[in-house]
């Protein structure tokens, strides 16, 4: 703080804001600076240890016509003012004189703005949040943090005033403050299996399982608490009512068609769900989606008569899921966060009654995961939030293996929700994270495959695990490491193949498999090895299209994908007339995805890709159709967040001639450790990461 002045800052609110300045006041001066942050300097001097003292007037004010003496000086002695804004806010005489007051002091663009209540805008004062002196000082439409639930919420909203009182990037307070719960929570976590193994060893197994139960139980509590606060956006399962009325005749035709019997209604609906599911894998996404909106509606009638039923209560959790998972494949994000929501909430609420069911915490796990990856594959989807979903997930399939610790199915998705888990992190740039988890989801798929080596499904999931190590690896320039874990995983895959070819998804993923590892091949320098894969896979590709032609809304981008690879590949051995065509069909391609869904990320990226090739190949910028449909990437803040993402944004830019975004989102990914060969021969190529 700038020793002229006394306070860190003043906070302006109507007196009937009295709860939220006092909740204000206790969260800015009890929170802890993280010590490598301490002492770095930013625009607003050197970072602090605290953010105190903070003025907070607890008096009423004077009924003078103007400001008090005692109020004036502390402004004066004020580095910032904050205004907690609100229609009472909005209508105060004092708070408006404040900022007027504080502004005249040449410190207007130290007004920070905290919401509490009413909207953005609107007419008069009843509606409006914002005190009409803001607008008089040339804040018209000022950024504020919004405390609300279903907004930014109490956690994000300190942190993002502490961003600006310290002049600290907010991603970086958020990696901070999410690295600390972290630590906390394993320290819970690790006494938690303490008492347990402690247990098992001192007492018989029986107590040492009642421990275990005591032992998860705290845990679920302490997640449940957090857990909250992440889903609540207004959304209510128990609200049924109007979406069974709303379709009341197709309920009583379903109804019908079920006939009477406890397990009439339930039933149907799960044999809608079995031809759904069916629709699904064939890429009938619409039909899909009906059969399954027709399950969801016998299973909410179902809980509608009892709602004492936790069974049809938990099948009400699964419907979303399926509902959810169809509008996610359409790119219909929003309906499909609805759904998932609806999903995790369901969840919790069951929980929340058995808090030892170790099945149930695990479903946890599984609706977390899915809010996670929805927020991951969103065009305007938060990776810290995805971050965020997909931590509690993992946190929640260990408080499973406390519960239930000699369930083997357990600790198999522990190593899935590793994998998710790093999948987050690489959208946050956290390549080192990434790498950690996949090593640890490999180690657990590796010792679970020990116990019984010739298991189908184990062996599967630890070719994923392999494969997704090696992505992580191309991410660091690791090429060599990555060339060996994709080789174990294909080795792995073929083993698998040999024994059942039927297998369509497992198919593609090892297709998509031996096309990077034939780039990774090509970068080093094996490029008659490289060729001969890539034309074998062709004809592999074509075989593929025959055998599972109606599984097309799957296969894609990562069809798509390898048409821009092999066009990679074709200019790096000086064949620009195919590696044109080849990128015009990719281009193509992408653009028909994401008319088809709009909004798609890897669509989006594809495009992105195959345009700067196109562009880097024949020294001119693709058709205005292709230019127009590429992803803008940059956030409200200006910043990026996924590696991937700054190095398709850095070669977007250099492409159009912003040399000093290229500049920028290199300097990011050099911070971050990024060294994929492609982007790395472009940005040698083209001259935006000389010297770095």
């Amino acid at each position: 703080m700038n020793n002229n002045y006394k306070y860190r800052a003043f906070i302006s609110y109507s007196h009937r804001n009295e709860r939220w300045a006092k909740w204000l006041h206790h969260a800015l001066e009890s929170y802890r600076v993280p010590r490598k942050l301490v002492g770095t300097s930013t625009g607003k001097g050197k970072v602090p240890a605290r953010i105190r003292p903070v003025f907070r007037d607890r008096d009423d004010l004077s009924s003078a016509a103007d400001l008090g003496d005692t109020v004036k000086h502390a402004l004066a002695d004020s580095e910032n003012l904050i205004v907690i804004c609100s229609p009472d806010a909005a209508a105060s005489l004092w708070v408006n004189e404040e900022i007027r007051y504080f502004a005249a002091l040449g410190r207007h663009q130290r007004i920070f703005c905290v919401i509490v209540d009413g909207q953005l805008s609107g007419p008069g004062q009843e509606a409006t949040c914002f005190p009409t002196a803001l607008a008089e000082i040339g804040l018209q439409e000022p950024l504020a943090a919004d405390v609300r639930k279903w907004a930014d919420g109490k956690r994000l909203s300190r942190l993002k005033l502490i961003a600006g009182l310290l002049g600290l990037p907010l991603d970086q307070l958020r990696q901070r403050d999410l690295q600390k719960r972290q630590k906390l929570w394993a320290l819970a976590l690790l006494a938690a299996v303490a008492i347990a193994a402690v247990m098992i060893t001192a007492v018989t197994e029986r107590i040492a399982a009642q421990q275990r139960r005591a032992s998860g139980e705290s845990l679920v509590s302490y997640k449940l608490n957090e857990l909250r606060t992440m889903l609540d956006n207004g959304i209510d399962p128990e609200d049924i009512e109007h979406s069974v009325l709303w379709r009341r005749q197709e309920l009583e035709k379903l109804v019908a068609i079920a006939g009477s019997g406890k397990d009439a209604l339930p039933g149907l609906a799960v044999e809608l769900r079995e031809q759904g599911n069916a629709l699904y894998e064939s890429g009938a996404l619409k039909e899909a989606q009906e059969k399954f909106q027709q399950s969801w509606l016998l299973f909410a009638e179902n809980y509608r008569r009892d709602r004492s039923n936790q069974a049809a209560f938990f099948e009400l959790g699964q419907a979303n899921f399926y509902i959810g998972q169809t509008h996610l494949y359409l790119g219909e994000m929003e309906q499909a966060e609805v759904a998932f929501m609806l999903y995790a909430e369901i969840t919790r609420r069951l929980i929340l009654q058995q808090t030892e069911n170790a099945e149930w915490v695990l479903e946890m796990a599984y609706a977390l995961t899915n809010l996670g990856h929805l927020e991951q594959i969103s065009a305007d989807g938060d990776p810290q939030r995805a971050l965020q979903f997909t931590q509690s997930a993992l946190e929640y399939n260990q408080i499973a293996l406390v519960l239930d610790p000699q369930n083997e199915y357990y600790r198999s998705e522990l190593g899935q929700s590793h994998a998710f888990l790093a999948d987050a992190q690489r959208g946050v740039c956290d390549l080192g994270g990434a790498l950690q988890s996949r090593q640890e989801n490999v180690s657990l798929e590796q010792q679970i495959l020990a116990g019984d080596a010739n298991d189908p499904e184990k062996i599967k999931w630890l070719a994923y695990a392999l494969r997704g190590l090696g992505l992580v690896q191309d991410e660091l320039g690791r090429v060599d490491d990555a060339i060996d874990s994709i080789e174990k995983s294909i080795a792995l895959m073929e083993r698998l193949l040999e024994q059942d070819t039927r297998d369509i998804k497992f198919v593609r993923f090892m297709l998509s498999s031996r096309q990077r590892l034939a780039l990774l091949h090509a970068f080093t320098g094996n490029f008659a090895r490289a060729r001969q894969s890539m034309d074998a896979l062709e004809e592999e590709w074509q075989r593929y299209f025959e055998t599972a032609p109606e599984d097309e809304f799957n296969m894609d981008e990562e069809y798509t994908a390898y048409l821009v690879d092999r066009a990679w590949l074709a200019s790096a051995m000086d064949d620009p007339a195919a590696a044109v065509q080849l990128l015009e069909t990719g281009m193509t391609r992408s653009i028909d995805r994401l008319r088809k869904y709009p909004g798609n990320r890897d669509a989006g990226n594809l495009l992105m890709l195959a345009a700067f090739r196109y562009w880097d190949v024949k020294q001119a910028l693709p058709e205005e159709s292709v230019l127009m449909n590429l992803p803008y990437y940059y956030s409200s803040s200006g910043q990026i967040k996924a590696c991937f993402d700054a190095s398709l944004a850095a070669r977007k830019a250099i492409m159009l001639g912003d040399k000093n975004r290229a500049d920028e989102m290199t300097d990011y990914l050099m911070q971050k450790g990024f060294a994929e060969v492609t982007f790395m021969r472009a940005c040698k190529a083209h001259s935006f990461c000389n010297g770095r």
